[in-house]
Order: structure tokens, then C-alpha cells, then sequence
């Protein structure tokens, strides 16, 4: 790059002291924060670095834009209090038991539904390994395996609407907040065909990592026990024959909802109809992003005074309470990351990092797919370090222009971006959605990371068909309305 030595070694330095502060321990948001305010104070002088900081907290967040993002955390958080996660894993159980590995593919359905309403990977895979893992080890699960189905279908949520990753790469990209939601829903359903199919040949292949194919789960052991099940409830397990069962778990939530009897049928029709509200109500026009995310929020509230009043009005009211301290919380924590990321990014373009970047690349005159391709690569090992919001916002600013300028389209490629970066979620050493996991019945990080390493080709497998046949991101957004 034809850059300034001077210029070079400050931004140099810059990066260098990120990486520090986070091998420190620094919050990301505080380490972005302060690399990026040293390299102003270097850069350009006390007075125009102190006149960037005091405006640049309130620039980056002042935007009514902006609103969309504590909107959707919040209905994801009250739809989880909501107990629907809950509901639809029963009731993928119950319409996929007959395959092979149908408590992983339940967990995978789950996954992918909740997804549609939590635009949270964490909390995903929180929630749903949260049941699902112990009720695949209770059936002979591989631990490792379970952990990484979990794990990688917790992922999801980054690209399936309303995705709060999507949102801030448009709001940042100045794309469409409403199309950019819509781009991630047909990769998203690739995503969970690609890993059901994985899921479905490991099972095959290696039947002791399921123990064959697993029994219905029923809250009595069979219809015509009920009163054996009053007595002692339990979590049947019969294979085809309806022959074994297995001892309720006090512990369990799901074995609690299985004495229940529920069936999961209201979970999907809650999502169905949170999904129509927020990504309908977009897509026809008829809502704005904000508008859309507000209704959703309402409507999930709407949904848990419903199951609430059924749970008593003392718990009722401690669910709202954790909702709202839940949803304040995760916002203020993206909120934070959002702010570091402007002061950084604000010094790099003060130091011209993405112009010169951008002259530096065309000067080698490659071909724009390799380009394409290079910086999606960059996306692994960054994501190893940091987590992927960071990563976005590090890497959107000069990667962004460069790509358009290109002549590609920004959507597509920030799909392409969102699909490399879940790659973070799942491999080490950060590997968010792992460590999540550590600890729930016995999983062990090691071993969810073996369990997921398998995930990873099937990552790369999805990005390559979607670089290969960009319509399949594209073809939705440009049909949306309004």
C-alpha cells in the first residue's frame, strides 16, 4: 500500500494494542475503544481526537434506526420465557422420531425455528441445548455429538430473520434493513438441509453415535398407562414396539413438559405467527423494519401473559421482570461493541486505511472472485479472536466498498460474510457457541468441538454453493415491497 511509514506504523501499532488489550481480557468494546482513541490522539492531534470522541458515542447510536435491534432482542428473550423453544423441539421430535437421528434433527428443527424469533446464536444454543442434550444422551447419544448438533445449529440464528447480525450490517452497509432480512432466509433453509443431511448420514454410517433410531417420546409410557404415569411420571422410550421406558428426570425440562403432555403444535403456530408479523409485514410493505420489530415485541409479550397466567401471577411477574433486565442487558452489551467499533473504524478512514487498501488491491489487478474469496477467508481466523460482531464491524468498512466497487452485490456478500463468520461460533479457541455448552450434562469443551468439527466442511459446502449461485440470496430481497 502506498501509505505514509508514519501513518503505517501507527495503525500498525493500533492493531497491535487491540490484540493486547484483548489477550488481556478487555472487553471488545473497551478495546476498541482505546486502540482506536490512541491511534486518533497519534494520528491527529489531541484536539481533533477529544472532538471525535465526545460526538462519535452519540453519532453511532442517536439513530432511530437503531431501534430495531433492543426491539428484536426483546422479543426473542420473551418468546423464550414464552417457553416456545420448548414447544418446538417437542414437535420436531414428533414429526421427525422415525428417522434416523431424530432427536438430533429435532434438536437442528429447533434450532432453526427458534432462530426465527431469538436473532440471538447464544441464547439459541443455550435454550435449546439446554433440553435437547440431555434427552439425546438419556437415548445413547454421543455426547459429542449431540453437543456439536446443538452447537452448530445454534448458528442459525445469525442468518435466519431477524437476525440482529443482519441488521447491523445493513444499518452499517446502509442496505435495506428489510431486504437484507430477507436474503438470509433462503441460505438459512440450505444451511439446515446441508446439516440435516449431515446428520442423517453420520447416523446412518455410525449407528452408535444414536443408538439407532430413537423411540417417540410421550409424557405416559403409552396411551392406556395414564394412571401408571400420574403415579410416577415418566419419559417413554419405546422403540417401534413400545417396549422400554425411561425414569422421569426431576431435573429435566423437557421431561417435566413431557408429563405435561404437551405436543409442541402452539410453539409453531406462535412462531408462524411472529414470523409473518415481522418479516410478512416487511416484505408486503405494509411495516418498516422498525415497525415490524415493534409488533413483534408486543406480540411476544402478548404470548407469554398468555402461558404466564397459566403458571400463577407471582412467576408471571418474574418472567417479565428477567425479560426486560435480560433484553437491557444484551442490548447495552451490543450497544457497547457498536461504539467501540465507530471509534476504531473512525481511525482507520482517518488514516485512509480502506481508500488505500481498496487502490492497493485493484493495483495487483486480480480476478474480483479471488478477491471475493480472500476476504471471506480473512473471516476465520478473525473470528477465532474475536467475536463476530466485532468482526463485522472491524471488517465492513473496508471490505464493504471494495467489494461493491467491484461490481457485486452488497447483500450477497454480506450473507457470504454472516456464513463465514459463524464459522467463529463454532471453532477454537473462541468458539462462543461451544463454551456455551460447556458444562451441560457432562459436555466438555474438547468434546464439543470434536462434535462440531464435523459441521465445519458443511459450513465451507453452503458457502460455496451460495458463491456459486448468487440468486439464491438475491432473488428474494429484489421482490420485496416498499
Amino acid at each position: 500500500m502506498n501509505m505514509e511509514p508514519i501513518i503505517l506504523l501507527v495503525v500498525v501499532a493500533a492493531i497491535v494494542i487491540l490484540l493486547a488489550l484483548l489477550a488481556a481480557g478487555i472487553p471488545v468494546a473497551f478495546a476498541l475503544a482505546v486502540s482506536g482513541a490512541l491511534g486518533l490522539f497519534v494520528l491527529s492531534g489531541s484536539s481533533t481526537a477529544s472532538s471525535a470522541l465526545a460526538s462519535l458515542p452519540y453519532q453511532s447510536t442517536a439513530k432511530v434506526a437503531l431501534v430495531v435491534i433492543p426491539m428484536f432482542v426483546l422479543m426473542g428473550v420473551l418468546a423464550e420465557k414464552a417457553r416456545i423453544a420448548e414447544d418446538v423441539f417437542l414437535l420436531g421430535h414428533r414429526l421427525l422420531r422415525r428417522l434416523p437421528g431424530g432427536l438430533a434433527l429435532a434438536s437442528l428443527f429447533a434450532c432453526a425455528a427458534f432462530g426465527a424469533v431469538s436473532g440471538s446464536s447464544v441464547a439459541t444454543t443455550a435454550t435449546i441445548g439446554r433440553m435437547s442434550i440431555a434427552q439425546m444422551q438419556k437415548y445413547g447419544y454421543s455426547t459429542s455429538f449431540a453437543a456439536g448438533v446443538v452447537a452448530a445449529g445454534g448458528t442459525l440464528s445469525f442468518l435466519i430473520p431477524p437476525s440482529i447480525v443482519l441488521v447491523v450490517y445493513a444499518l452499517l452497509t446502509g442496505e435495506s434493513v428489510g431486504a437484507t432480512l430477507s436474503a438470509g432466509i433462503i441460505p438459512g433453509i440450505i444451511t439446515v438441509i446441508v446439516f440435516g443431511l449431515l446428520i442423517l448420514v453420520r447416523a446412518k454410517l455410525k449407528p452408535s453415535l444414536v443408538s439407532g433410531n430413537v423411540p417417540v417420546l410421550t409424557g405416559a409410557a403409552a396411551a392406556g398407562r395414564t394412571a401408571v404415569a400420574e403415579a410416577a411420571p415418566t419419559s417413554a422410550a419405546a422403540s417401534p414396539g413400545g417396549e422400554s421406558t425411561h425414569p422421569a428426570d426431576p431435573d429435566d425440562p423437557t421431561d417435566a413438559m413431557l408429563a405435561e403432555k404437551r405436543k409442541g403444535y402452539a410453539g409453531a403456530l406462535k412462531i408462524a405467527l411472529l414470523f409473518t408479523i415481522v418479516i410478512g409485514g416487511i416484505y408486503s410493505g405494509v411495516l418498516t423494519a422498525t415497525e415490524s420489530a415493534a409488533f413483534g415485541a408486543a406480540t411476544a409479550l402478548v404470548m407469554l401473559l398468555l402461558d404466564g397466567f397459566r403458571q400463577g401471577r407471582s412467576a408471571l411477574i418474574v418472567s417479565i421482570r428477567e425479560s426486560f433486565s435480560e433484553a437491557a442487558s444484551v442490548s447495552s452489551f451490543i450497544f457497547g461493541i457498536l461504539i467501540g467499533a465507530t471509534v476504531f473504524t473512525y481511525f482507520l478512514v482517518s488514516a485512509g486505511v480502506p481508500t488505500q487498501f481498496a487502490t492497493w488491491v485493484i493495483s495487483l489487478n486480480p480476478s474480483p472472485a479471488l478477491v471475493v474469496i480472500l476476504l471471506l477467508a480473512l473471516m476465520i481466523p478473525l473470528g477465532m479472536f474475536l467475536d463476530s460482531l466485532s468482526v463485522l464491524l472491524i471488517v465492513i468498512p473496508i471490505a464493504y466498498p471494495l467489494v461493491t466497487g467491484l461490481g457485486y452485490d452488497g447483500i450477497w456478500f454480506g450473507i457470504l460474510m454472516i456464513k463465514m463468520v459463524e464459522l467463529g461460533l463454532i471453532t477454537p479457541p473462541v468458539g462462543m457457541n461451544v463454551f456455551v455448552l460447556a458444562g451441560t450434562r457432562g459436555v466438555t469443551v474438547a468434546n464439543a468441538f470434536r462434535g462440531v468439527a464435523w459441521f465445519v466442511p458443511a459450513e465451507l459446502l453452503v458457502v460455496s454453493i451460495l458463491f456459486t449461485f448468487p440468486d439464491l440470496v438475491t432473488w428474494l430481497p429484489s421482490t420485496i415491497r416498499g
